[in-house]
């Protein structure tokens, strides 16, 4: 069964890619101009036969037409109607409704209901319709709830044309198959575009619960990119959040999957909004990648961006990745070639620790290797650093020999020990854990794979995941998010189950049905073990498809929340993101509809910031799709704020231990109006394996009365540490290891209002 997971991707929807040398490997400048100029050969290679690449759908449309045309078959239904799918997934969804009603009235010709052969027709229609609609409201609209449940006020269609024809064609569909939960949950969520949920939905077919609950009292987070700048619209990809030109302000760094798609760093202005300086940074070329993390590698203070490139692509996807040095001011260099990281391998995920101690900061690099289902093997990597900005892969004797499908890597100091573990999440086959016995000395490098992973290999169906110590009591646990994507399907059919109180099912490829495998939450048992407590906190959910996800503390409460970016490349699959509240690191609810994080576009790398500096986290999503056409502007969730909560903002950095303080542990004791002490731990580092959050650190403290004191434990070979008595809550801090607090200065930026602006510049046209 493991071996199914990845076959969709992998085996149906991977391209062939040209064996022999890469453009990429004959780099040798190490510039981004040669960077730049290997990206753009390797994309035109790629359009060189783009019938074996399911993601370049225009060019697809195109070549089937002309073979079409070449063999005289223009007239076959089959051929158009495959046609008409690559240009409704290229974005031409005009074109592809032309192409698919009269198919639809021929395939029907002689019923007036659906049948199992006209269905198709019916089903790549209704989704054009209810996507031209998606386009022409969700889209083009600068509203703050667009394409967010529960679709109400200025969420709802103006253009009504093309959900209410959806509705109709699904109408039809469950006629004659009533059972379809799929197109049960897409009817429900077309006359919930038009205002008519849930009154004018046939009571046979009505899903409850889509326009939110309100039994959390949550309040609600408004979504404001537009207003300040940051709707970047792509495709599904990554993001980093920090202050990369040194002015103080939080600014973000995001990837798009496309292989000609440009990145955008978007630097704050110090007026509430943020102005794309991608071009004026030395980014131009710099395309592609459907991930990216950042840290000071090279320990000059400031941030560096590694992207990460040719995920899902297989054998098409032997892409370079770039680390971009920052020079200090917010521009960079690619110097790929030049440190060391020059191959080329699919590759969805990278985390940064340093894992001996020296000070300077080493990589692991997760790639996609096809070997569990007969394709290409490509090992994953361990880099270590040389000490001058330099790398070199450490070999497998060291202990860790990774051959699989990565889909995410994270570090954590499993047994307390002051040496960071490394978890890897795997696509298909168990999860793994190393522990880390080395030493600085070279010859002392080793780590112990732990049997089972310590209890915590599941999910099969693995993807984002973290270390984090979700319920406060000083030792890191594992949360792996679930991405049970068996057989390829569309994920509205099993999300449906769920709303229904059904049991969330996928089928398979040979017709049986099997339940949605459950994200799974491990506590740590402090002996190198874990404990999965997924249902004993409420993680019961399992139609989650999890694909983006990250953690902060939502509401200044102490403990730490989660948001999950949901979906798949089906347009079809249109189902919430998912946003979890913990409940004092007991249980977590679901706040998605409630807090307004529930938006049904495709959901991908995510970071929790204080972007306006006012003490509480705020929440920024990078959304879209895979194919050409499936594109989203990302969003930004303002904070509504916690009134009686209090906060404290450290930002460290290391000396002796790496510039950027990754891996270090943050213990805070603070009084409570019980006068007890209450403890709160953290630890320094960007959060999940998608989407790279502020090495900045903003920790809620719930109604404390005052701060009794901060403990650092430095992630230096001595492990040092440092201790502070006198910090005042509500403030940030500065701390150097080796010298005292430094209170900063940060005044507010409040959020810039709403421009008024009726389309953004970078929306698509419509065809």
């Amino acid at each position: 069964m493991r071996r199914c997971f990845a076959l969709w991707y992998i085996a149906i929807l991977a391209v062939g890619a040209c064996r022999g040398e890469r453009p990429a490997d004959r780099a040798s400048a190490g510039s981004a101009t040669s960077m730049a100029d290997s990206l753009k050969t390797l994309a035109a290679l790629a359009r060189l036969n783009p019938t074996q690449n399911v993601f370049l759908n225009r060019a697809r449309a195109q070549s089937i037409m002309e073979e079409a045309k070449r063999t005289g078959q223009l007239a076959d239904p089959q051929l158009r109607y495959y046609a008409a799918q690559e240009r409704l997934l290229g974005g031409l969804t005009r074109e592809a409704i032309s192409m698919l009603e009269p198919l639809q009235r021929d395939a029907s010709a002689n019923s007036l209901s659906v049948t199992a052969q006209s269905k198709p027709f019916y089903d790549l229609l209704a989704i054009a319709y209810l996507r031209l609609g998606e386009q022409q409201n969700c889209q083009l609209n600068p509203s703050a709830d667009a394409c967010i449940l529960p679709l109400a006020n200025q969420a709802r269609h103006v253009e009504e044309a093309g959900a209410r024809k959806a509705a109709s064609l699904y109408g039809r569909m469950l006629h004659a198959f009533p059972d379809d939960r799929g197109s049960r949950w897409l009817l429900n969520l077309s006359q919930l575009a038009v205002g008519e949920y849930p009154a004018k939905v046939d009571p046979r077919y009505l899903i409850p619960g889509l326009g939110g609950s309100r039994v959390a009292a949550f309040p609600r987070f408004l979504n404001i990119a537009s207003n300040v700048g940051t709707d970047v619209d792509g495709l599904s990809g990554g993001l980093s959040v920090a202050d990369f030109n040194g002015d103080g302000l939080l600014d973000l760094f995001t990837t798009s999957f496309g292989i000609m798609d440009p990145p955008h760093l978007l630097i704050a202005d110090g007026r509430g909004g943020y102005a794309d300086r991608t071009i004026a940074s030395g980014l131009a070329g710099i395309v592609g990648g459907l991930n990216n993390v950042h840290a000071d590698y090279d320990n000059d203070g400031d941030e560096d961006i590694l992207i990460l490139r040719g995920a899902w692509l297989g054998d098409a996807g032997v892409f370079p990745n770039s680390l971009l040095r920052n020079r200090g001011d917010g521009t960079f260099d690619d110097v790929t070639f030049q440190v060391g990281l020059g191959r080329s391998r699919p590759t969805h995920s990278a985390a940064w620790a340093d894992f001996n101690r020296d000070g300077w900061l080493d990589l692991f690099v997760g790639h996609e290797s096809g070997r569990a289902t007969g394709g290409t093997s490509y090992p994953s990597a361990l880099f270590v650093s040389n000490g001058n900005g330099t790398f070199s892969e450490v070999p497998t004797a060291v202990g860790i020999a990774v051959d699989a499908f990565v889909k995410g890597v994270t570090w954590g100091d499993v047994n307390n020990d002051g040496l960071p573990d490394l978890y890897v999440s795997i696509l298909g086959e168990p999860n793994r854990l190393f522990l880390n016995r080395s030493g600085r000395d070279r010859a002392a490098w080793r780590f112990e794979e732990v049997p089972n992973a310590g209890g915590a290999a599941l999910p099969s169906a693995s993807f984002a995941t973290w270390f984090w110590d979700y319920n406060n009591d000083g030792w890191e646990d594992v949360l792996a998010l679930s991405y049970d994507i068996r057989n390829g399907t569309a994920l509205h059919d099993a999300v449906a189950q769920e709303y229904l109180g059904q049991r969330a099912t996928l089928p398979l490829a040979d017709g049986r049905m099997a339940d949605v495998e459950p994200t799974r939450l491990y506590r740590n048992n402090r002996n190198g073990t874990f404990t999965d407590v997924s249902a004993d906190v409420g993680l019961t959910r399992r139609a989650i498809f999890a694909m983006g996800a990250n953690f902060g503390d939502l509401d200044n409460d102490g403990w730490l929340d989660f948001y999950v970016g949901t979906g798949n490349p089906d347009f079809r699959s249109l189902i919430p993101n998912r946003m979890f509240r913990s409940v004092d690191g007991k249980r977590f609810e679901d706040v998605s509809v409630d807090g307004g994080f529930a938006h049904l576009q495709k959901g991908h790398a995510t970071a929790f910031a204080d972007f306006d500096r006012d003490g509480d986290a705020d929440v920024y999503m990078v959304m879209g799709g895979a194919y050409e056409g499936d594109t989203f502007r990302s969003v930004l969730f303002e904070n509504p704020g916690w009134k009686g909560r209090h906060w404290l903002t450290l930002e460290l950095e290391g000396r002796a231990a790496n510039r950027s303080a990754i891996g270090a542990r943050v213990a805070i004791d603070v009084i409570t109006p019980a006068a007890t002490t209450r403890t709160i731990y953290r630890t320094i580092g960007t959060g999940g394996s998608f989407g790279a959050g502020s090495l900045q650190v903003l920790v809620g403290l719930g109604d404390a009365t005052a701060i009794r004191d901060v403990r650092v434990e430095w992630p230096d070979l001595t492990r040092s540490t440092s201790a502070f008595g006198s910090l005042a809550m509500d403030r940030a801090y500065r701390i150097v290891q080796g010298t005292a607090p430094v209170e900063l200065t940060r005044p507010l930026v409040p959020f810039r209002a709403s421009t008024g602006l009726p389309v953004h510049a970078n929306m698509p046209k419509l065809r």
